[in-house]
């Protein structure tokens, strides 16, 4: 079973070099963790224009039954038709509930009914869809109280091509936002995905490196501090001139002249409880980090250090996963 409705498509049309849409790959089940997702997505400040895709995945998985005897069997499947034809009504309700408070704020929604395990359904019709972000929640409908992670946002996290953010809590509206970076090309990928949002208006970026001992501090004086575009970087940034790809994207994206408010800090220690420590400091509207960090390994979809914190950080995430010719598939290093 698919269905979908279009309700203005996003334009493309204009000046040579336009910036193309953002598209949002909005995944509810009408629980509250969605709705949370729903509303961190109308609160982020992203650049105009805005396209979303709001999918629901309808899944009755039928319950073992056996029997000889034919009525009961016919019963039993007339059960389950009617169970289907409830949950597909249900969903029909939250698709339409999603579109009518996301329509005003964005620039056009598209709405999606899919059958089909919705762990596996977000991941595949995302794919499909060409998505720059699926937002979901981090807890749904399902049984599985006893994780972290819902079993659905955490098949997600793991399996989407691109960039996922996991609605926690309401959005704050802070415009605080914790970027926890280190030296990997997806420290460069997590700045560079700030073009996608409006950080003119008070915005307050935080960014935290965190050295595992003191013997990998580098000497601010004993360094290099220039970069490819000839700026030189700002002093706030010094502790990070051993990582000239993040240097270099600091200065491209110009953190420091765009931005409200810019701060530095730097932890010593094990990665996932000194980050959490600077959450638990810094209270963000998000925590944003890169799928995988300088230690991970090509074959894990997620770093173990992504994997940790989204598990236990109290705010929102999203975490960044490159696409492009730049990142064609796992990293090696």
């Amino acid at each position: 079973m698919e269905r979908s409705s279009i309700i203005g498509q996003p334009s493309r049309v204009g000046t040579e070099g336009a910036r193309p849409p953002m598209h949002i790959f909005f995944a509810t089940d009408g629980s509250a963790s969605a709705r949370f997702a729903q509303a961190q997505i109308l609160a982020m400040p992203w650049r105009s224009p805005v396209h979303v895709t709001v999918m629901t995945a309808v899944y009755v998985p039928p319950p073992p039954f056996t029997s000889f005897v034919a009525s009961a069997q016919q019963a039993f499947d007339a059960a389950l038709v009617t169970l289907r034809r409830e949950a597909e009504v249900r969903a029909e309700e939250v698709l339409a509930k999603a579109r009518y408070a996301l329509e005003p704020s964005v620039a056009s929604v598209a709405t999606r009914m899919h059958s089909g395990s919705p762990g596996a359904t977000i991941v595949e019709m995302s794919r499909a869809c060409r998505v720059d972000l699926v937002a979901i929640g981090s807890r749904g409908l399902g049984p599985y109280k006893g994780y972290l992670l819902g079993s659905v946002s955490d098949h997600v996290a793991n399996h989407a091509r691109c960039s996922v953010l996991l609605a926690k809590t309401s959005p704050k509206r802070t415009g605080r936002y914790l970027l926890a970076l280190d030296d990997s090309r997806y420290a460069v990928a997590v700045l560079r995905w700030l073009r996608e949002l409006d950080l003119s208006k008070g915005a307050w970026i935080h960014l935290v490196k965190v050295f595992r001992s003191m013997g990998d501090f580098p000497d601010p004086e004993g360094s290099e501090w220039a970069c490819a575009c000839g700026r030189p970087p700002p002093a706030m940034f010094a502790p990070w001139g051993d990582a000239p790809e993040v240097l270099e994207a600091m200065c491209e994206e110009g953190l420091d002249t765009k931005v409200g408010r810019v701060t530095v800090e730097v932890r010593f220690g094990q990665e996932v409880p000194a980050i959490l420590a600077s959450v638990r400091k810094f209270d963000p509207e998000l925590l944003v980090i890169g799928a995988k960090g300088h230690y991970a390994t090509a074959a894990s979809p997620l770093g173990s250090v992504a994997r940790r914190l989204i598990d236990h950080t109290p705010c929102s995430v999203l975490i960044v996963r490159p696409s492009g010719k730049e990142f064609p598939g796992p990293i090696s290093r």
